[in-house]
This record gives structure tokens, sequence and C-alpha cells, in this order.
């Protein structure tokens, strides 16, 4: 992916290591040369964890006991835990700390206050939605999040969903730095090769972009 002109590789750290392992993360840290961003929940064992492998980046989720539910932006209002703290500590590592969040103002004023570099933007209701409708009214409320996070000083990212297709339209908003797309790329590859898949996402998004 890197070689192919991904500017970094995102993984997901799950409660139970169901896609990446402990031995995964030190292995991947050593090799990766762009940046290694780690996605995860707020948990003590997951915090260590990243606190010892020092990535560049760690994205945190909201924290389901239901290992099976899809991942969530983080409530901030209902937050059982001081994010401010918590991102002292990783900051004190010289980890970037980014947030996932819904595309709601809310979401990025509670990042923003808690001291995140970044934000991800979840585009998932975008990324599945049905009819043009739907699409344009959610794309209207991923811009409106996104104008909120840049005067907030924000990285913004965007995620969940995004293909050969509908980042086209992501992209023309000229809000977002980096693109994270997975599931695409990776199925993509599987017919085509590493390299031709995420040139190709590189063609249409330029070069940043990061493969999960």
């Amino acid at each position: 992916a890197e070689l192919a002109g991904a500017s970094g590789i995102s993984v997901q750290l799950r409660p139970d290591r169901k896609y990446i392992r402990d031995r995964d993360l030190f292995i991947l840290r050593e090799t990766v040369g762009s940046r290694l961003m780690i996605e995860s929940a707020p948990s003590d064992d997951n915090i260590a964890k990243i606190l010892e492998v020092k990535p560049s980046i760690v994205s945190l989720v909201a924290d389901h006991t239901d290992q099976d539910s899809p991942v969530s932006g983080i409530d901030f209002a209902g937050a059982p835990i001081d994010y401010s703290e918590l991102v002292m500590r990783l900051k004190g590592s010289n980890i970037t700390v980014n947030f996932f969040v819904e595309p709601e103002v809310d979401a990025i004023r509670g990042a923003s206050k808690a001291g995140a570099d970044a934000v991800t933007i979840n585009c998932s209701v975008f990324t599945d939605s049905n009819d043009d409708e739907e699409a344009q009214e959610e794309l209207d409320r991923i811009d409106a999040a996104a104008q909120f996070a840049a005067k907030s000083n924000l990285t913004i990212m965007a995620a969940r969903g995004i293909d050969y297709r509908n980042v086209r339209p992501l992209h023309e908003l000229g809000m977002f730095s980096y693109f994270i797309s997975g599931h695409a790329i990776v199925s993509r590859a599987v017919l085509t090769g590493m390299k031709e898949a995420v040139t190709e996402m590189v063609r249409i998004i330029g070069i940043n972009s990061a493969s999960e």
C-alpha cells in the first residue's frame, strides 16, 4: 500500500483481537514507513498497549460491550471517562490524538474541548445511502461538521464505507486531509493486486489517503 502511494496505514485494535493481535502492532510499528494509526476503544488494556507501541496516531472510538456492534462515534455528553486526561497521556508519548465522531457540531466541539488534534467523521450514512436525495442531505451534514472542525483547527479525516465511487463527492468538499478506505481497496486488490488498487484510489483523491 505504501509503495503504491498510501500515506498511512490504519488498523483496528479490538478487545477480542479479532483482526490485529498485540504482536502485529509491534511488527507494524517497525515496518510502516508512513503513519501508523491504531483505531481503538479507550479501554485500559488497549490504551496501555497503545502507549507501549507508540503509533503515529490513535483514533478513539466508542467502547461497545457487544464486540459485533459497528464502530460508532464517541458521545462526549454521556462519556463516562475524562477524555481530556486521556488525551494528555497520549500526547505525552508524542501520539497524535484523533476522535471518531458523528457528523455533528456538538461531537466536533467535544473532541476539540478534550484537546484532540484531529477528528475522523463517520460517513457511513452517506456511503450507505440508497438515493440521491438522502446522499445529498447527509453530504451537507458532513460538510457542515467539517467546516466547524476546520474552524476549530482540527485535522479532518473521512472514513466508513468509502469506495472508488462515493469518495469523489467527499473529495470535492475540499475539507478532508485524509480518507481511510479499507474494504474497497482490499476487495479490489484481490483481483488487481494491492499496487493497482491503491494507485487507483490515490489517483482519485491525490496523495492524502490511508489504507486500512
